[in-house]
């Protein structure tokens, strides 16, 4: 818990716009603009997390008028700052802090929300754990709506907060220490001109996502669809997606789902690493984009690389998730990322933007990449001077906008919306034969290099090595070769070769290209 506020700023007196000086104004892009106040508060970093996201305490809301809003919690008092077009401080106000616990906040087409709460190790049923309250875009409180008897002895455990609506209907995701003694995720409903909950998922179950140990979770309604996404350390240990089949905007989503299980980072079968975390959801117009993090091979390494998964939305499956992997530091490397943010632009335009270090060691410097609605980087990577925090970057006037507090010093970033230097893959001519055997049916060097970034960097110009490493490790290792050979197919398709190989996953490969694929076995996903 943050300090008081009040504390924070006892010798500055009274906050007033005065007491505030741009130093440089306005935000230009790959630019910062530093803000020195009278409000003492440490943001910086703070998006990091390996194990469990926290609750962000940190927001910029785009007002729609041409003015920003900054919102952080301080603990025992929230602070709301104005910005005009130019960064120029406009004003404050102070929400009350009407529960002990902060669960977030929200910026909806009309209203803003923060959700507070309180323990109930008791398990009393008129205990009100949950208080979601409504303010108009100004701040003004107009109601709340309350949560009692939800099978809640500790709201927010273990995880963030996330938000979305669609029409009428406000949902919201995150994390509670059930009656049960598990931390699951949990799901509420809210009419928001009546300020009445629809529905609440409070219980256990796997229909529901995420039932013990998720570590962050995020939410979505804006396709008409309501979509979760969480990262759970537990049961189901992985990456889990669901999709609640109910038209967004009704607010009912129990009864009908359909779920993506534990989706596999390193390509094997039935593996899920577990150095892994997710950092943000958006949805294009074919797919839910997933941006997280992950150790090179699944492995317990120092360094890590940045990853986007795309989640078809006609093909709601483990296996036809698609992955890519803007950065490529191997197994051991002195680089490494933190958990990067996702922000959509438009329907079919993405950022993707994380902290680089060196060990531990922070280096100030931020990289990003655009991507389109696939989930494909359009750009190379791009590389500013700067730190993140745990402010969601957002758009603001064409720019990718976000702060970091440090002491008495605030700093606002930007980057451009959308362009950056065009990606191109790298063009080798493939190898596909070693000492006699054709591997054509099951590898393919372009989609190898590119499907894993510790293969990448070690071989992408050396195509060659890149089947060397196929032959000699990445087939024993369940790793997937080309679009033609998916092996968690041919492993479900063919019980005969499953009595015969168990979990010997070479042997299924050498099946396929030396009977299989004459025997016209499937092997790809339909």
């Amino acid at each position: 818990m943050r300090s008081s506020f009040l504390r924070k700023i006892g010798r500055y007196g009274v906050l007033t716009a005065a007491t505030l000086t741009m130093l440089l104004s306005p935000l230009a892009s790959d630019a910062a603009a530093v803000v020195t106040t009278g409000v003492v508060s440490n943001n910086i970093h703070d998006n990091e997390y390996t194990q469990r996201k926290q609750i962000a305490q940190s927001y910029l809301c785009n007002n729609g008028d041409g003015t920003l809003s900054r919102v952080e919690n301080f603990g025992d008092i929230i602070m709301v700052e104005y910005y005009d077009a130019k960064f120029n401080v406009m004003g404050h106000k102070f929400p009350k802090m009407e529960l002990p616990k902060f669960g977030g906040c929200w910026f909806g087409a009309n209203y803003n929300y923060i959700i507070f709460g309180q323990d109930n190790y008791e398990q009393k049923a008129d205990v009100e754990c949950i208080r979601i309250v409504q303010y108009t875009k100004n701040w003004d409180r107009v109601g709340s709506v309350s949560l009692k008897n939800c099978n809640t002895m500790v709201p927010f455990e273990g995880c963030n907060t996330d938000m979305t609506e669609y029409g009428d209907v406000l949902y919201i995701r995150t994390g509670h220490r059930t009656y049960q003694g598990q931390q699951a995720a949990m799901t509420i409903s809210i009419r928001q001109s009546k300020r009445e909950v629809i529905q609440k998922q409070t219980g256990v179950s796997i229909s529901y996502g995420a039932f013990e140990n998720v570590a962050a979770t995020y939410i979505d309604a804006s396709d008409k669809k309501v979509v979760a996404v969480d990262h759970c350390l537990n049961d189901p240990r992985g990456i889990n997606a669901t999709k609640y089949i109910e038209e967004a905007g009704t607010g009912n989503f129990i009864s009908t789902v359909k779920w993506a299980r534990a989706m596999s980072l390193n390509g094997g079968v039935n593996t899920f690493s577990p150095f892994t975390s997710i950092g943000g959801m958006e949805v294009s117009g074919q797919y839910d984009l997933i941006a997280g993090r992950t150790t090179p091979g699944g492995e317990n390494s120092g360094s890590y690389n940045v990853f986007i998964a795309a989640v078809p939305k006609n093909d709601f499956n483990t296996q036809a998730v698609k992955w890519c992997f803007p950065t490529g530091y191997a197994y051991g490397d002195a680089l490494t990322v933190s958990t990067p943010y996702i922000v959509k632009v438009s329907g079919e335009q993405f950022v993707v933007l994380w902290e680089v270090h060196e060990g531990a060691m922070e280096l100030e410097r931020v990289d990003y990449v655009y991507v389109d609605g696939s989930g494909q980087m359009t750009s190379q990577v791009q590389t500013m001077q700067g730190c993140l925090s745990d402010c969601q970057p957002i758009v603001y006037n064409g720019q990718i906008v976000w702060y970091t507090s440090n002491g008495s010093k605030t700093t606002m970033y930007s980057i451009p919306a959308t362009g950056g230097v065009p990606y191109a893959s790298p063009q080798v001519t493939s190898a596909k034969v070693s000492a006699g055997t054709d591997y054509s049916q099951v590898y393919d060097f372009a989609y190898y290099v590119n499907k894993y970034p510790d293969v990448r960097v070690l071989y992408q110009n050396n195509p060659e090595g890149a089947l060397w490493h196929f032959i000699n490790c990445g087939m024993a290792e369940g790793r997937q070769g080309s679009d033609n050979f998916n092996l968690q197919v041919y492993y479900n398709k063919n019980a005969d070769l499953r009595a015969a190989y168990g979990t010997n996953w070479k042997a299924y490969y050498m099946h396929f290209i030396n009977y299989g694929a004459a025997e016209g076995r499937r092997a790809r996903v339909e």
